[in-house]
Parts: C-alpha cells; structure tokens; sequence
C-alpha cells in the first residue's frame, strides 16, 4: 500500500513539474531591434506660459 502511494505520489509530482515549465520555456521569443538614436536634439523651450501678475489680471476689475 505504501508503496503505491510513494509511485502515485511520484508519478503526480513528475506530471505537475512538467505541466508548470519547469523544462524551461516552449520557445524564446525574438528580440526587437533597438530604435535608432534621434539625430537632432530634442527642442527646448518653455513648457507652461509665465504666470501673470495679479495686477493685471483681467477678471479683477476695481
């Protein structure tokens, strides 16, 4: 009796290693090239525009 439950434990432990991918991966995918580098600079310049002052604003009308 002990002898068929250490099989069928061995048995069921060899069939769930193999089912997870413990063999490694069915395949490995290819790699993309890597995007070629920009030839010009990225441009610089102001990202938000300058704050106005609270003395001109115009929804404060005194």
């Amino acid at each position: 009796m002990i002898a068929i439950l250490t099989r069928a434990l061995g048995i069921s432990l060899l069939i769930s290693l193999f089912g997870c991918g413990v063999r490694g991966p069915l395949f490995m995918p290819n790699v993309p090239p890597a995007p070629p580098a920009p030839t010009e600079p990225e441009p610089k310049g102001k990202l938000y525009p300058a704050p106005a002052s609270p003395n001109t604003s115009p929804a404060v009308k005194q």
